[in-house]
């Protein structure tokens, strides 16, 4: 099983802005494959189903962006799920042989691979996707949140470009400006970005991490 965690705020007040895209894209994929998200419980509101070859869980930690990882935790944990980040090879060192599985004593939780978050990025130009293994939180409070919760950084992410830095907003103005709607002129933008998460999320789910990136990473908008 699959876990993709969507980041983002509650409430009608945010449901447009810039870093409610991982909200958005993880109910995009829900409706594309007919799933709905569930009642708020323990902290979360989850879809679950088939989607491709596998079951997969959409989840949305409904405790405020900065608060999502404990809200995860707190969802897994009354689920009896273990949740926990994988170690990250450093870059250009060859990926290590999996050791051969050991039986968990009986009374384990199960564990599944960590789970991929998606969110928007404040470095990036708006349309820009960027799915990596792991990685930094890169000063978003939501993936720091994360990594609290499984005690490391080894967990994909798919960060979405909503052009901040780029267009010279101070870091003092990040907060403010990622709590805006995306302007009129940016909507239709910001709706392609969506789905073509939605598409590089499939490919994950498919392919894995390193097919889905050098498919569907790039810098910037459709060309």
């Amino acid at each position: 099983m699959q876990l993709v965690v969507g980041l983002g705020n509650p409430g009608d007040r945010y449901v447009w802005t810039r870093h409610n895209l991982g909200f958005r894209v993880v109910e995009a994929l829900a409706a594309r494959e007919g799933l709905r998200f569930g009642p708020v419980r323990d902290g979360c509101t989850a879809a679950a189903g088939v989607i491709g070859r596998g079951e997969v869980v959409l989840v949305k930690p409904l405790l405020f962006m900065n608060r999502s990882g404990e809200a995860l935790a707190v969802w897994a944990r009354a689920r009896g799920w273990e949740l926990c980040a994988a170690g990250v090879p450093e870059a250009g060192a060859p990926e290590p042989e999996p050791a051969p599985p050991e039986a968990p004593p009986p009374d384990a939780a199960p564990a599944f691979p960590p789970p991929l978050a998606v969110c928007d990025d404040i470095a990036l130009p708006l349309g820009s996707l960027r799915l990596r293994a792991g990685g930094s939180d890169g000063g978003h409070r939501g993936l720091a949140s994360l990594e609290r919760a499984l005690g490391g950084t080894g967990f994909p992410r798919l960060r979405l470009g909503v052009d901040g830095s780029e267009t010279g907003v101070a870091p003092p103005d990040w907060a403010d400006y990622v709590l805006a709607d995306f302007p009129a002129a940016q909507r239709d933008a910001s709706e392609e970005l969506v789905q073509d998460a939605c598409d590089a999320l499939l490919t994950w789910l498919d392919l894995g991490v390193g097919a889905a990136a050098s498919r569907h990473n790039r810098r910037g908008g459709r060309a």
